[in-house]
């Protein structure tokens, strides 16, 4: 090959991807054809590819991005990142990056037995997602205290319909996630009911969360139980994320003690203890949320879209 040009060696590069790609020739047939090596022929398909001559792109909703996947795994130290194209739509990235949730869901093996879930909109629309017999006899424990309980109770609907559809039971926190005072707080902490749930949560195989932003956008701030002040006050303060109800900081810590006592869920150290939590988040503004919760170890795996994984990467 030494004796051949540069435009003459792009010109065969060419020709060789061509028969490759686009006439579906094998590599040995593309070898005996131009009386090369096969060897040849892989090494002269790899430089189209690693010289940008080739793109191959995958076209569909839930195509992943891999490298965006190995930088996250890389930098932050994750066992498993799946990342999935964003949307036009806010809905509709929620939606496929939901789906790819479920997927992950469904395929971990060994099948976790017992999980801990904490509510959402998100995890709502993963549920969505899961198809019947995804788990067998799994156990599915609420991880914090809920909203108001209205005939549209997203909290118990989504814990109920992940254990039914895994064929198994529920255990669901009939308490708010934020108490007017520590005090009460503990007492229903020390509650038979409520220590069952929470214990149960925290000695779960998986936790599985979405991590919230610290934002008047937050669901905790719609649903009442923090105001718009409180939230600056908390951003103020280094709040980055909603995690399980926790108010936390980019070294995944509560930036607000006494709101902390005052908050119905499982603790933080037992998150940063679990050996397998998956946080999944869709859309930019998640991306602060999703950021906060990695710098702060507070999630071995992560499923989200590209337009996330990009602004975090960047930060």
């Amino acid at each position: 090959m030494a004796h051949q040009s540069r435009d003459e060696h792009l010109i065969q590069v060419l020709h060789v991807a061509e028969m490759y790609y686009f006439e579906q020739m094998t590599q040995s047939a593309i070898a005996d054809r131009l009386s090369l090596s096969r060897w040849t022929v892989g090494r002269m398909l790899e430089a189209a590819r690693a010289s940008g001559l080739v793109h191959i792109t995958i076209d569909h909703p839930l195509a992943r991005h891999h490298r965006l996947e190995v930088e996250l795994m890389d930098r932050y130290r994750l066992t498993k990142a799946v990342v999935v194209p964003s949307q036009a739509h806010d809905e509709a990235t929620t939606d496929v990056v939901s789906s790819a949730a479920a997927d992950r869901l469904t395929t971990l093996r060994p099948a976790p037995q017992v999980i801990g879930v904490s509510w959402g909109r998100t995890l709502a629309q993963v549920t969505h997602h899961l198809r019947p017999g995804w788990n067998h006899d799994v156990t599915v424990a609420q991880t914090n205290g809920g909203v108001a309980i209205t005939r549209n109770d997203l909290v118990g609907r989504s814990v109920v319909a992940m254990a039914e559809l895994g064929r198994g039971r529920a255990i669901t926190l009939q308490a708010p996630t934020i108490l007017g005072s520590a005090q009460l707080c503990s007492m229903l902490r020390a509650d038979a009911a409520v220590s069952r749930t929470l214990q149960t949560a925290a000695d779960a195989d998986l936790l599985v969360y979405s991590p919230g932003p610290a934002t008047d956008s937050s669901v905790l701030v719609s649903a009442g139980h923090i105001t718009r002040s409180d939230i600056e006050r908390l951003r103020a303060a280094g709040a980055g994320a909603d995690v399980m109800s926790h108010f936390v900081d980019a070294d995944g810590s509560p930036v607000d003690q006494d709101l902390d006592a005052r908050t119905l869920s499982i603790e933080l150290d037992t998150i940063h203890r679990a050996s397998r939590v998956v946080a999944v988040a869709a859309g930019l503004h998640k991306a602060e949320a999703v950021r906060t919760v990695l710098s702060g170890g507070l999630c071995t795996e992560l499923v989200t879209d590209s337009e996330v994984a990009q602004v975090v990467l960047k930060g």
